[in-house]
């Protein structure tokens, strides 16, 4: 069994809350820099940016994981996790339908930027991805499997945006994939004994919308190898995989 040092909720310039200092080249190499194995680019309601990203990863020897923060029509956030980019546009697909068509207000939002793998900047998302999408948290999951992928339930701890926040707990018929802690706030006792309770370990991660915000290493999985797969079971700490944090 391998130690993997993963960080699977990280934002870009796409996401308009993403400072301009996240391009691809000094993420990875920050990444790396702080020994880090595997991050997923998670930005809010767009894949846009993850190609960019993995590309430089790849070159660099960095795992990046296509991935998406998905907001939900209850406002709750899901990190939605693929192997494959592909798998993540075909994602991306299924939720068209269901996307706001209010425009981005660049002046109060921020800009939604397009990057290329050296940073450029090749275009300006005008939707506005701070929005919910009209769909259920439960249809999020389902599409999440139908694509072959894992639905992580995001920063589950935080007042806003988070399952808890919308509907009081973490239900037990909501088959999340795993459940995930924000790195900067006390710890629940309550709230971890119903993680417990739902069999679940819990990952941390930076949600890193700028530089500074990527550090030391916080969450360690144990794992065969790397893949989502693997990952799955850690999160429920099956077949001898699991997640340790350092909080």
């Amino acid at each position: 069994m391998r130690e993997w040092a993963i960080d699977l909720h990280m934002h870009t310039p796409l996401s308009p809350c993403g400072q301009d200092s996240m391009l691809p080249g000094p993420v990875i190499q920050r990444c790396l820099d702080f020994g880090l194995d595997v991050i997923a680019i998670t930005d809010h309601n767009s894949s846009a940016n993850v190609r960019p990203f993995w590309e430089e990863g790849k070159a660099k020897g960095l795992i990046v994981v296509p991935g998406m923060e998905l907001q939900t029509q209850e406002d709750i956030h899901v990190v939605c996790l693929f192997d494959t980019i592909e798998a993540l546009e075909t994602f991306e697909g299924f939720l068209r339908p269901f996307m706001t068509d209010k425009k981005n207000d660049s002046r109060f939002l921020g800009h939604q930027w397009q990057l290329s793998r050296q940073g450029e900047r090749i275009g300006e998302e005008e939707r506005m991805l701070l929005a919910s999408m009209n769909i259920s948290v439960d249809d999020a999951i389902a599409f999440t499997h139908r694509c072959g992928g894992l639905c992580i339930a995001a920063h589950v701890d935080r007042p806003a945006f988070s399952v808890t926040a919308a509907l009081g707990i973490i239900p037990d018929y909501l088959p999340f994939d795993g459940i995930e802690l924000t790195r900067h706030l006390p710890r629940d006792e309550k709230l971890l004994e119903r993680i417990q309770q739902l069999g679940y370990r819990y990952v941390t991660a930076c949600d890193a919308h700028a530089l500074e915000q990527i550090g030391q290493i916080h969450c360690i999985a144990y794992l065969e190898q790397w893949s989502l797969a693997e990952l799955a079971l850690a999160m429920k700490g099956q077949a001898g995989r699991d997640i340790v944090v350092s909080r």
